[in-house]
C-alpha cells in the first residue's frame, strides 16, 4: 500500500518552505523490502520518520547506512539506494532553494559534507516529540500542521530575507535554463557576491547547482513517462544533444541511461518528487 500526499506551505512560511510532502507505504508482506534507486535532487530537506527508517546505500561504494529519525539533507549530487522497512511514515518539510539556510544560519556546504545530518544535533532533543506528535497523530493534515508549528516555533531565529532569497527560486521554476549573470543583476549582485552567498545558501556553486537542477527534471521525467525516449528528454530539458545527457549521467549517476531505465522499469510504482514548482 502506497499514499503520497502533497500539500502547499502556510501563507506565512511560502518564502522559506516549497512544499510539504507526506508519504505512508506499508507492506503486506513485511519480508517483500523494498529498494529504489533516488536520484540526485537539488532540494535541501527536513525529514521526519515516525516509524522504520530507510536505509541509504550508497551506489560507490555500497556503504549503507540508517537515516535518522529526523533527518536534514543538502542536495543530493549523486544517485542512492533506498531501502524501506514493513512501515515507513514520512514527512518531508522541502524547503525554497536558500531557506534551510536562512532556518540555520549556516553555510550549506558543511550539510553537504555529511550527507544526511541527525536533527536532533541541530534542534536538540525536542525534535524527538515532534517526531512522536506525528506518530500519533490522526491524519496527514495534522501532520503537515505538527511541521509547519515546529517552523513556526523557529521563525524567530531566521535570517533576514535578501534579493537573492527571491531569485533562487527561479531556477526551479525554469529547470536550471537561467543565466548566471541575470540572476546576480536580479539579486543587485555582482558575478563574484552572487556565486559566494550562492554557495552559502546552496552549499554548490551556481552552475553546478543549474546542471544538477536540469538532470532531475530530466530522471523524474522518465520515472514518471516510461515510454519517453532519452532523446525526447534530453530535448524537453534543454541539452544540447543527448551525448551531454549521456555525460550528466555518469557526473550524477555514476552510469548510463539505459541502466537507470531499466532499475526504474522493476520499481512497484514510481515515489512523485514534486519540487520543480
Amino acid at each position: 500500500m502506497k499514499t503520497q500526499f502533497f500539500f502547499a506551505p502556510h501563507p506565512a512560511l511560502s518564502s522559506l518552505v516549497n512544499n510539504f510532502m507526506i508519504g505512508h507505504i506499508k507492506l503486506a508482506h513485511p519480508e517483500d523490502r523494498l529498494s529504489f534507486p533516488f536520484p540526485p535532487l537539488p532540494e535541501h530537506s527536513i525529514l521526519f520518520y515516525p516509524f522504520d527508517k530507510p536505509t541509504v546505500e550508497d551506489v560507490i561504494t555500497g556503504k549503507i547506512h540508517y537515516t535518522y529519525s529526523c533527518t536534514i539533507t543538502g542536495p543530493q549530487t549523486e544517485r542512492i539506494n533506498l531501502a524501506f522497512g514493513d512501515n515507513l511514515l514520512v514527512i518531508k518539510i522541502g524547503f525554497q532553494p536558500g531557506g534551510l539556510h536562512r532556518l540555520l544560519g549556516m553555510p550549506m556546504g558543511e550539510m553537504l559534507g555529511y550527507k544526511d545530518y541527525d536533527g536532533q544535533d541541530i534542534f536538540g532533543s525536542g525534535v524527538n516529540d515532534v517526531t512522536d506528535a506525528m506518530a500519533n497523530a490522526s491524519s496527514f493534515t495534522e501532520m503537515k500542521i505538527i511541521a509547519e508549528n515546529f517552523l513556526f516555533n523557529h521563525v524567530s531565529k531566521l535570517k533576514k530575507i535578501l534579493p537573492i532569497d527571491y531569485v533562487l527560486p527561479q531556477i526551479l521554476q525554469n529547470g536550471g535554463l537561467v543565466k548566471i549573470d541575470t540572476l546576480a543583476k536580479k539579486a543587485c549582485m555582482s558575478n563574484r557576491q552572487f556565486e559566494r552567498t550562492f554557495k552559502d545558501r546552496i552549499g554548490l556553486s551556481p552552475k553546478f547547482y543549474s546542471r544538477l537542477v536540469r538532470f532531475g527534471k530530466a530522471w523524474l521525467i522518465k520515472e514518471n513517462n516510461p515510454a519517453v525516449t532519452w532523446t525526447e528528454i534530453a530535448y524537453r530539458c534543454g541539452y544540447f544533444d543527448q551525448m551531454h545527457l549521456i555525460r550528466d549521467f555518469q557526473v550524477f549517476a555514476g552510469s548510463n541511461p539505459r541502466v537507470i531505465a531499466d532499475e526504474l522499469a522493476q520499481m512497484p510504482f514510481s515515489l512523485d518528487n514534486r519540487i520543480f514548482c
